[in-house]
């Protein structure tokens, strides 16, 4: 568990690393992710810089209340390139905005910025989830991809699911086991680490895939 802490750090920076080196081949759907993985990357930064190294903040709620917006929001332009034919762009927009203004809300009005952003993080995660399953079934009925191994978005869309599937029980249980078992929150933790983990190695297969997409 200690060994995951202290390295996962490289597997979020992973796709970050791959993606500055592949940014030119990029599309403008997978450029989006790209600036979701480096804001990602920003704000673990920042959460270590403040909170373990430096130690001049015990609460990083704040970060999370701003990281989930605005993940979201690059998270919502990449499905609105991606799903273009098969649902309307107007759509996924309007459903982007107006979740990202629902967030302001919540971490004004409703939860403290100062306390977990449960709800705004199960909602964002659940919009996310289905978000992911259009673009399957997008791929499925098109039919265009010869090996879906070799496509890009395969593994992107691959890695925002598995991840945000976790996301979803994480965010609705957290306050739960929070109060009840700060042992088993923690074992928790650990798992939705793993996966976070799981996630980044994706997208950092779905950079590298785009690279030698283009090279082909």
């Amino acid at each position: 568990m200690e060994i995951l802490n202290k390295y996962q750090w490289f597997f979020i920076f992973l796709p970050l690393i791959i993606g500055i080196f592949s940014f030119r081949k990029f599309q403008r759907g997978t450029k989006y992710i790209f600036y979701f993985v480096a804001f990602g990357s920003f704000s673990e930064l920042l959460t270590r810089l403040l909170h373990r190294w430096l130690d001049l903040i015990d609460n990083t709620m704040p970060i999370g209340h701003i990281y989930i917006p605005v993940s979201f929001l690059l998270a919502g332009l990449f499905y609105s390139n991606r799903l273009k034919g098969f649902i309307k762009e107007k759509i996924i927009v309007a459903i982007t905005i107006v979740f990202v203004l629902f967030s302001a809300i919540n971490s004004l009005l409703i939860q403290s910025f100062y306390s977990f952003p449960s709800y705004s993080g199960a909602i964002g995660a659940l919009i996310l989830i289905g978000f992911s399953i259009l673009l399957f079934a997008k791929i499925m009925a098109e039919a265009n991809i010869k090996k879906l191994g070799n496509e890009p978005a395969v593994w992107i869309n691959s890695g925002i699911l598995i991840y945000y599937t976790s996301n979803f029980f994480f965010y609705i249980l957290y306050n739960i086991l929070l109060e009840n078992s700060v042992d088993f929150l923690i074992q928790t933790i650990f798992i939705f680490n793993i996966f976070n983990v799981i996630f980044y190695i994706l997208i950092a297969i779905g950079f590298w895939k785009t690279n030698q997409k283009k090279s082909t």
